[in-house]
């Protein structure tokens, strides 16, 4: 019989290519459209991606409480509904306050269905592939940007930008709640199945996380009082504020940098999703690898490798390094790390603490990720806005990087497995 598991895989990823690809890369679609319709300026509406973004974040520690005590699908339902809504809502906007108020539901809509669930649910269900399982739903979100920002450049020139919007919430609830009604279930405990990667599937070859016995009778791992005494969570809850804050400025100024350097608008664009194509390769490698090697390391790798990416960039901006080797290097560097720390990432909060309060952790980091990735992208046009070019926040955002990959390096994983006895052996809170 299937492994419940891959029904879990295969509703959590469809979720995140609709979802994730429409609510996180369509607005800049729509941009300067609604700018023409409601007669107000680009910067003005940059404020409602930030506005979503922060939303999010607020709302991630409540959400990450309710996914431990209530279950995922209680949690994805009604974010499902809110966020379809919100994209039908959108469609009827007429002002900018209307529009500020719809991207803070879209903000709470991303965080209940999207990134915290998901990493939650294949936390709980997978072990021995969970690095390959992480590496499908991180793919799924890639596909959806490559998607949705196309198809609805093609709708708004179709249909119009309130049309396009009409269309995208019917397809967020077509997609998506049927698939969180039928099939989404919270952990294989509470079905009275054994996790992936135990019984008959186990191997002498299996890493010591994917043998690791369950803890008070129910899922292994930290409480949340245990793992907030620990340096690991704040090294982590650090690394997940430099990270998003170089990765969202970088990624949002770095089509416009490349077009500044002589390369059409077009040409920018198809170098990006060069970057994408890669890192959609770089997430299946890095989930492979992340079941054999530390995740710490991988994703320090991962941060460094961006970090240094974007100093290419500065150099080749300075004319010290030439063109055709800085965006080779981008292409391939940074989108092997894109997809390198895309994946890892959520698995370091596993590999260090377990999973037993997963959602609760995933939650309290959802706080510096969203603030991280608002900041950096109001950081980064403001620095353009005063030095005409980008060479000063790309410099910063390089070392903000930089910094994750050393926080990502210092990370101690505590939760360890004896392989020969397969006894917990856990540091004690106030460790490290």
């Amino acid at each position: 019989m299937m492994y419940y598991g891959w029904r879990i895989l295969f509703a959590t990823s469809c979720t995140l290519f609709v979802c994730s690809g429409i609510g996180f890369f369509t607005f800049p679609v729509f941009l300067k459209f609604i700018e023409a319709d409601l007669h107000v300026g680009r910067d003005s509406l940059s404020y409602a991606g930030a506005l979503a973004a922060l939303a999010a974040g607020f709302a991630t520690p409540a959400i990450g409480y309710a996914l431990d005590r209530y279950g995922a699908r209680a949690v994805m339902l009604p974010g499902a509904a809110l966020l379809s809504t919100s994209y039908l809502l959108l469609s009827r906007s007429d002002s900018l306050l209307h529009l500020y108020a719809l991207f803070l539901t879209i903000g709470i809509g991303m965080a209940a269905t999207t990134i915290l669930p998901t990493q939650t649910l294949i936390s709980r269900w997978f072990v021995k592939r969970r690095g390959r399982a992480m590496g499908v739903t991180a793919v799924a979100g890639a596909l959806g940007a490559m998607v949705w920002m196309p198809l609805s450049s093609r709708l708004i020139e179709a249909l119009g930008w309130r049309n396009a919007y009409e269309v995208l919430g019917i397809v967020i609830a077509t997609v998506s709640l049927p698939l969180i009604s039928l099939l989404i279930r919270s952990s294989p405990q509470a079905m009275g199945l054994a996790v992936e990667g135990e019984g008959s599937e186990s191997s002498e070859a299996e890493t010591s996380e994917s043998r690791a016995p369950e803890v008070d009778g129910i899922e292994p791992g930290y409480t949340m009082a245990e793992a907030l005494a620990t340096r690991g969570f704040w090294l982590i809850f650090c690394s997940s504020f430099f990270g998003p804050f170089a990765a969202s400025g970088f990624g949002l100024h770095v089509v416009a940098f490349l077009s500044d350097t002589g390369l059409s608008p077009g040409e920018a664009s198809s170098v990006w999703s060069a970057v994408i194509g890669i890192s959609i390769g770089g997430m299946f490698l890095f989930g492979f690898l992340a079941e054999k090697c530390q995740k710490r390391y991988l994703g320090s790798a991962g941060m460094f490798s961006r970090g240094l990416s974007v100093l290419f960039l500065v150099l080749f901006s300075l004319g010290v390094v030439p063109r055709v080797m800085a965006i080779g290097q981008l292409i391939i560097l940074y989108g092997l790390a894109l997809g390198c720390v895309q994946v890892v990432s959520p698995l370091l909060l596993s590999e260090t603490f377990g999973v037993k309060s997963f959602g609760k952790l995933g939650g309290l980091i959802g706080i510096p990720f969203t603030l991280g990735m608002a900041l950096g992208q109001v950081v980064g046009g403001r620095l353009f806005v005063l030095q005409n070019n980008y060479s000063l926040a790309f410099g910063i955002f390089a070392l903000a990087f930089l910094l994750s990959g050393v926080a990502f390096a210092l990370v101690k994983p505590y939760f360890l497995v004896n392989q020969r006895g397969g006894s917990v052996v856990r540091a004690g809170p106030g460790a490290g």
